[in-house]
């Protein structure tokens, strides 16, 4: 049986850099990478598990990356799809 998120703002930030790329952390230990095209339609690069949130969003920072809120509209990116 699979483990669904705990899909809120409380536990994810939405961070981008200067070119527009994204990335959407959970507290979970989950990290996906995307982008978005002209259309605004998401292109996933990368989805990682096991990273350490509050570690992460810091190196982010450190290298010129924008916390620009929870994310909810992404959140999705986030399910399993067998919790969606």
């Amino acid at each position: 049986m699979k483990h669904c998120l705990d899909i809120s703002p409380a536990n994810q930030r939405l961070f981008q850099d200067r070119e527009g790329r994204r990335v959407l952390l959970h507290k979970a230990g989950i990290a996906v990478s995307f982008w978005l095209d002209e259309n605004n339609t998401v292109h996933v690069v990368e989805r990682i598990t096991g990273i350490d949130f509050k570690e992460t969003g810091t190196q982010l920072k450190q290298n010129g990356w924008t916390c620009v809120g929870p994310g909810m509209a992404y959140a999705g990116l986030l399910e399993d799809r067998d919790c969606a």
